[in-house]
């Protein structure tokens, strides 16, 4: 791909040799480009079996007759505070035909343990050479990030933290940076495409059947050039600190949400049941202003699924197809078939492919497209929050003020006669449960910390557990047990009443047409950011009665109407 449509184009890989196929093409180069490389093993992971040579490897070219990987070494790294550090950032497939790819906004930084010196005298130093974690973790210098509320302390910081730091302490134009590091994924991913296409169309019957989550190692040198190191096919979800819990655990809410999976009650359905009988018009979607009258049922499906994740993406960022990646990358598509150009495919295989990249393109973001418009505000949106990472996300001070603007704009409502949906009170409320379990989850751990009252909660559970679909069966805790003990059985017997709850939430989000109730995208922002104390204020002007009545008792120590 990269020979079809220029080198230049795709000069994101250092130069790299796959052995021993490459073994004497690699030989005869080296001599030309003198300096370091990095050999890798095809099959081993986290840093095992790396190292790092010399032009003038004789004792090391018999290594070089095995399965491994040699690459130009990038000996000049961007260092932040004398370290080298690379990003690992998640990105999310779709869909191959089309092509749809998302990019998760936060990402790991990693960091050397041994301030960098480029020294050939010290490439077997692997701790300052190499950024894996499997490799630091064991150094007396490694710094583990403790504190969930600081993500630029020790040698992992996240990708917010990071560019913060490169535009504040550096001047860095971190907005041309993150453009660069999407220009190298989405290309990466299409030059793959061709290599997918045959075997999804053979093994897929839907588009919907599958997705790819990929690890995309990205290094950036000293010209703030970002370079791929490599793609992971299974990307490391382990969790080692409290920052890697945050952004994995986050990010793998947001990738199911997106994905559509259905929520699925255990106690409902088991292994032996077909799990497809809940339908999956039970995820939430949005109504859309496209015609699809002269479409077929396939297209039909296909647009409305490629909408749906969009408006469910969350934290993920829809890199391809936008309005703007769309008229910069449309030009390496063949305009038949859609395949990347100078893609190595049997041209019987060709003639089956349909075009559904120009499809979608025609149907979203066609200038005569009634839905183009708002699809286009939205992806400038996403594309501008994914470029810049404003600091204003981690700033607590940004985010009083705008959840101070967002609550009184919802009380003038309420006071206007505007009410909560039947969805967006149930929203309301297990958000405020979810709180409620928190403080529930903090006093059984902390000894001296002060007891919201779990009876109280626990006579809320069993009045409130008999209007549940599936009832939940309550027991109460033995006197016997001490206080953290029976506070910690009543904050699991809240955990599964907001499993349920949840479960039979998920059915208003196709028969919820309260009217005149609060704006759908005032309500979802308020509720993104609203604090548990903005739940109580906002709750005092609401005219829902059952709401109130839910919510007033714990605040007044008192229990009323069950739910």
């Amino acid at each position: 791909m990269s020979h079809r449509n220029g080198i230049k184009n795709f000069a994101f890989i250092p130069e790299t040799y796959i052995m021993p196929k490459d073994y004497n093409r690699f030989i005869s180069n080296q001599y030309r480009h003198r300096g370091l490389w990095i050999i890798k093993p095809f099959d081993l992971s986290r840093g095992r079996g790396i190292t790092i040579i010399d032009y003038s490897f004789k004792d090391t070219q018999t290594s070089l007759k095995e399965n491994v990987v040699v690459a130009k070494y990038i000996d000049n790294p961007l260092l932040v505070n004398g370290y080298k550090w690379d990003l690992r950032l998640y990105v999310l497939v779709t869909s191959f035909n089309p092509l749809v790819v998302y990019l998760y906004k936060e990402g790991l930084v990693r960091f050397a343990t041994v301030k960098y010196v480029c020294d050939k005298s010290r490439i077997n130093n692997r701790r300052m050479h190499l950024c894996n974690y499997s490799v630091n973790k064991g150094s007396p210098s490694y710094i583990r990030n403790s504190d969930p509320q600081r993500e630029n302390v020790g040698h992992k910081w996240s990708l917010g933290a990071l560019l913060d730091h490169l535009r504040d302490e550096y001047g860095i134009n971190t907005e041309s940076l993150m453009q660069g590091i999407e220009d190298i994924i989405i290309k990466t991913i299409m030059s793959a495409t061709s290599q997918m296409l045959p075997a999804i169309n053979c093994f897929v019957p839907n588009n919907q059947n599958c997705f790819e989550l990929y690890g995309f190692d990205i290094l950036v040198d000293d010209k703030l050039k970002p370079w791929l190191i490599e793609v992971n096919l299974s990307p490391s979800l382990g969790i080692d600190s409290t920052l890697d819990s945050r952004i994995k655990s986050t990010m793998l809410c947001d990738l199911f949400t997106l994905i559509g999976i259905p929520i699925v009650d255990p106690t409902v359905f088991n292994c032996n049941q077909n799990v497809r009988r809940l339908k999956f018009d039970t995820i939430p979607r949005k109504k859309t202003n496209i015609n699809m009258n002269h479409l077929t049922n396939d297209e039909k499906r296909l647009l409305k699924n490629t909408i749906d994740q969009n408006e469910r993406s969350r934290g993920f960022m829809r890199i391809f197809p936008t309005y703007l990646s769309w008229k910069k990358y449309s030009s390496y598509l063949d305009n038949v078939n859609g395949i990347p150009r100078g893609s190595i495919i049997p041209p019987f295989y060709v003639k089956l492919i349909r075009n559904y990249n120009y499809f979608l393109n025609d149907h979203l973001f066609n200038e005569n497209s009634s839905f183009c418009m708002n699809i286009r505000s939205d992806q400038d949106q996403c594309e501008l929050s994914l470029k810049t990472i404003k600091k204003s996300l981690n700033d607590d001070k940004n985010i009083s003020t705008d959840i101070a603007k967002l609550k009184e704009t919802i009380v003038k409502y309420l006071k206007n006669g505007y009410i909560f949906s039947n969805l967006q009170a149930r929203q309301t409320f297990s958000l405020y449960l979810t709180y409620i379990s928190a403080l529930l989850k903090k006093c059984a751990l902390e000894k001296h910390y002060e007891n919201p009252s779990s009876d109280l909660v626990l006579m809320f559970l069993i009045k409130a557990s008999k209007n549940l679909s599936i009832p939940l069966e309550i027991k109460i805790p033995k006197s016997t047990l001490s206080t953290n003990k029976k506070t910690m059985e009543v904050f699991q017997l809240l955990q599964s009443f907001l499993f349920k709850y949840n479960y039979d939430t998920v059915k208003y989000t196709t028969q919820d047409n309260t009217k005149n109730c609060l704006p759908h995208k005032l309500f979802n922002l308020f509720i993104s950011l609203a604090r548990k104390e903005d739940i109580e204020e906002v709750i005092s002007y609401s005219k829902h009665n059952w709401l109130s009545s839910a919510i007033h008792p714990v605040l007044n120590n008192t229990y009323g109407h069950s739910i």
